[in-house]
């Protein structure tokens, strides 16, 4: 069995990445990242060879969900006079259970199957939730575009 730091080591650019997703400031992900790993090291040697990178996420979602369920998203509807809205602006307008869900599956490439274990969640109902939060999200993207173009606009051509 690899020592902790071993095992840790290769995964935390993508902890650090998924962290990021639901901070805005550096210093707030970066604190986040290292509470989770105090709680994973604490965790350690009951795991087994369990896959360090799904556990660190389950824990780092448990955390991310506890602190900011209690803080409602805000509404995208403020932002209409912005001219481009970046990544993580339209991400941070998501629900927390939602934003944990596209960051998962879009950005850390996980398979439906781990984003649900990860999420605690049977892989039927996160694939039944998923679309919700990617409307939602293009919605907040597209949502300056409709606003300069007033409806008069092409969104696919066949």
């Amino acid at each position: 069995m690899k020592n902790f730091s071993e095992a840790v080591l290769p995964h935390l650019p993508s902890l650090r990445r998924f962290a990021r997703g639901h901070c805005q400031d550096v210093d707030a992900a970066d604190l986040l990242v290292l509470t989770t790993l105090k709680k994973l090291r604490a965790r350690w040697l009951w795991m087994g060879h369990s896959n360090v990178r799904l556990s660190a996420l389950r824990l780092m979602c448990g955390l991310v969900h506890g602190q900011l369920s209690a803080t409602p998203s805000a509404d995208h509807s403020e932002n209409h006079g912005q001219k481009v809205i970046g990544p993580a602006t339209a991400l941070s307008k998501l629900a927390p259970f939602q934003r944990s869900s596209i960051l998962l599956t879009s950005v850390e490439r996980l398979s439906h199957r781990e984003a649900a274990q990860v999420l605690d969640i049977s892989e039927g109902e996160l694939l039944r939730l998923l679309p919700q939060p990617r409307e939602q999200l293009r919605l907040i993207v597209e949502a300056p575009f409709r606003q300069t173009l007033k409806g008069h606009y092409l969104r696919r051509v066949k």
